[in-house]
Order: structure tokens, then C-alpha cells, then sequence
């Protein structure tokens, strides 16, 4: 069995069996990883802890014959204490891994998300903004080639009268086509800033009932993309 180094993000762990846990990891070279730690149940270690969910680490790991491999070695190189230990920052957390995990497929790394992972945890981490969760499922639903059309209607191309947002067109409506969700011009603008490159620009904007419907229509893409909701997204108020 062919041993391998990488960075990587931990999305999620289950039990298996009596002793062992299966890590599922994001990687920067090899994407998603699913792994067995072997024994991490029996003995409260630091080896066990950081293969805990939001644990950012360099991992060594043995390439099994099945889709899961081992964990030999982990050390730690950002833990998120702040975010692990405040209920509405690991909301936030929870919510972002648990995306990656269900829209990202297994394939190869890709340098864009585990950038874009790491980014927004280490944001979550050092200052939190209203807009740090639905700039993250924007950005992320770009790098996934799904950017939001916010220039002329999706069904018609018409420019003007733009009220609404179509979740299957993934972008604005005019009124001829109202049977879509309607957007207000301040959502318009807040989208449009992060689908621009201008992400520091949404983070600095305060809380507002504009926060709330851009977080929400971001969701419903990334649930209209997978076809199944994500509990993590809806654990309270964010």
C-alpha cells in the first residue's frame, strides 16, 4: 500500500466498529479522502482530537485497496478553537465542511476550494461578518460553474424590470417570468459584489433583512444543485 502525504480539512467522522472512526477529509492534492483512524475510540488522545470535524491538518495516510484508506500519522496546523468553542460560530463551521462535503464528488484536489475551505474557516476564526456563510456558498457555487446570471433575464434576456430570482435558471427574471422568488436591489447588489471578486466588500456590510434573503437564495442553489437539503444549513438562525 503506496504511503502519501497531504493538507487537508476534516468534513465529517462516524463510528466504525467498537474502536475505529472513518474520517472523511478534503485534501489539497487529493481531494476527498475517506479514511479509517484505527483504535482513535479506545483512549482520549491528541491524535484522536484533531481528526475531529473543522480540524485543519497535515495528514499521512497508507492508500488502501478499497475507497477508504488508513491514517498513520496527523499533525495539527489550525485547530479553530474560537469557532469550536462559540455555538453560533461553530454553526457557521459546521455548515461550511458539511457543503464540501455534499457537493464536492470524488475526484482530484482542486487548489480553488481547498483555498476557498481554508479561507473561510480561518475568517470564521479571526472575524466573523453576517455575510461570511452566504459569501462562501456563492463563491463556492462559482468555482462549481454555477454563477448567478444578474444581467438580463435568464428566460428572455430582457434587461430591464429584473424583480425576481430563478433558482433553475440560477439568475434574475423580469416580471414577465414573476413566478420565480422576488429580490430585492440591495440582494441584487450583494450577489453581485461577490460574484465579482469583491468578497471583503460583502464582509464588511452589517447585518440587515438583506443578509437573511441572500443567505437564503445561496442555500437553495447549493440544495437545487445536490437535489437534497443540507441539515447543517438549517441547525437555528446564522
Amino acid at each position: 500500500m503506496p504511503l502519501y502525504n497531504d493538507q487537508a480539512v476534516v468534513l465529517r467522522n462516524w463510528k466504525l466498529g467498537e474502536a475505529d472512526k472513518i474520517i472523511s477529509l478534503y485534501g489539497v492534492e487529493h481531494g476527498k479522502i475517506r479514511a479509517v483512524a484505527k483504535g482513535v475510540r479506545k483512549t482520549k488522545t491528541k491524535f484522536g482530537a484533531r481528526l475531529e470535524p473543522i480540524s485543519y491538518l497535515k495528514i499521512q495516510c497508507w492508500e488502501g485497496s478499497s475507497e477508504l484508506h488508513i491514517v498513520s500519522q496527523v499533525e495539527s496546523i489550525e485547530l479553530f478553537p474560537r469557532i469550536k468553542s462559540d455555538l453560533e460560530l461553530l454553526r457557521k463551521g459546521l455548515a461550511i465542511v458539511e457543503v464540501i462535503e455534499e457537493l464536492i464528488g470524488d475526484s482530484t484536489g482542486d487548489i480553488e476550494i481547498f483555498k476557498l475551505l481554508v479561507r473561510a474557516l480561518d475568517t470564521l476564526e479571526r472575524r466573523d461578518s453576517p455575510y461570511l456563510l452566504s459569501g462562501f456558498l456563492w463563491r463556492l457555487l462559482q468555482v462549481e460553474g454555477v454563477s448567478p446570471e444578474l444581467s438580463c433575464c435568464v428566460e428572455c434576456g430582457e434587461p430591464e424590470g429584473l424583480e425576481f430570482f430563478s433558482n433553475s435558471g440560477s439568475g434574475l427574471v423580469c416580471s414577465s417570468h414573476g413566478s420565480a422568488k422576488r429580490i430585492s436591489k440591495g440582494a441584487i447588489e450583494v450577489i453581485s459584489y461577490i460574484s465579482q471578486g469583491e468578497v471583503a466588500r460583502a464582509l464588511a456590510l452589517g447585518d440587515s433583512p438583506v443578509r437573511l434573503e441572500v443567505e437564503e437564495l445561496a442555500i437553495s442553489q447549493v440544495e437545487n444543485l445536490i437535489s437534497h437539503k443540507v441539515k447543517a444549513l438549517h441547525l437555528g438562525s446564522y
